[in-house]
């Protein structure tokens, strides 16, 4: 898929999930664990709001990786990076529902939450690209280097 319309579905999700927050109003019960808003009584209580975080964590995602799919190559670069970056959204988000800080709403801090889980997944997949383009350049090096000693 082109990036255009990557970034345009992005900002559509990002105007979805706003619009959804207006329509759904705020959480009224306290959070101090991103996954409460998974619960049974959560997901009854506020659809609109969990369709929303939905839509923010992908927007998130899909942000971050149309960013990193502009740098090439450097997949082990891009897998470490994504591996702390995850670490990071998730101790933010952590750190703002248990203090209950307002820095950013709490369906923010939330998706933030979820996105960092998201993004171990293309982290993996960048490392194991990035790996076993080390493993087949040193493969491939050695043979050259067995048939350049056989011709001589």
């Amino acid at each position: 898929m082109k990036r255009e319309y990557v970034v345009i579905i992005a900002v559509g999700l990002y105007i979805l999930s706003y619009v959804l927050d207006v329509v759904g109003g705020s959480i009224l019960s306290p959070i101090k664990n991103p996954f409460d808003l998974l619960s049974q009584q959560m997901l009854s209580t506020y659809p609109f709001t969990t369709v929303s975080v939905g839509f923010k964590t992908l927007a998130v995602v899909m942000s971050i990786l149309i960013v990193l799919h502009m740098i090439e190559q450097k997949y082990l670069a891009k897998g470490a990076f994504l591996i702390f970056l995850s670490a990071m959204m998730e101790l933010y988000s952590v750190q703002q529902l248990a203090t209950s800080a307002v820095n950013l709403p709490v369906v923010w801090s939330v998706a933030i939450s979820y996105s960092g889980i998201l993004l171990l997944a293309p982290a993996a997949i960048y490392l194991i690209i990035g790996f076993a383009k080390i493993v087949h350049r040193n493969i491939s090096s050695s043979s050259l280097d067995q048939s350049s000693q056989h011709q001589s």
